[in-house]
């Protein structure tokens, strides 16, 4: 008898929270911004402003492919396509990943407020993303300033790609 069979290792990234939304709202009355942020699963935080956070959470990537990868994220507007401020100094678009689950991530960016990236490729925030059960989950928090002289006064969104990539 014979027996032939291969097994084939893959990528696959999961967004189990795919949406942060942060409703409408203003900068209180004096402030020269507002800053808006996410913290792993707890509601948004919003300082000098009235919008709410309670729809405000991170973002919650898996790896549920068969083996380690790299993770890159790219977006497609930074702090000053959001918000085209006459001062350019008084916004921010951040981005922070952090481990849901202890140990998802080695050697990477974790923990930092890193600038939104839209140009090709993002940027690496992690060089091994485990796939194993249990140590496989990333939260993405976004770290947002509106300024007070910001252009842009209706909706505002962005989509964030994530790619995962053969770790190195």
């Amino acid at each position: 008898g014979y027996i032939n069979f291969t097994i084939v290792s893959s990528i696959l990234i999961n967004l189990s929270v795919d949406t942060l939304d942060w409703g409408s709202g203003a900068i209180n009355s004096g402030e020269l911004n507002a800053t808006l942020y996410t913290n792993g699963s707890g509601s948004g935080a919003v300082y000098r402003g009235n919008w709410t956070g309670e729809n405000a959470r991170a973002l919650v990537v898996q790896n549920i492919g068969s083996f380690n990868c790299s993770l890159f994220i790219q977006t497609e507007k930074n702090a000053h396509d959001f918000f085209e401020s006459a001062s350019n100094s008084n916004e921010e678009y951040k981005i922070n990943v952090s481990n849901k689950d202890s140990g998802s991530c080695s050697a990477g960016v974790l923990g930092q407020w890193i600038d939104a990236n839209k140009t090709s490729g993002g940027t690496k925030y992690c060089n091994q993303f485990y796939f194993s059960e249990g140590s496989n989950e990333l939260y993405i928090n976004v770290l947002i300033t509106v300024p007070a002289d910001s252009n842009k006064i209706d909706e505002q969104s962005d989509t964030i790609t994530i790619t995962g990539n053969v770790a190195n």
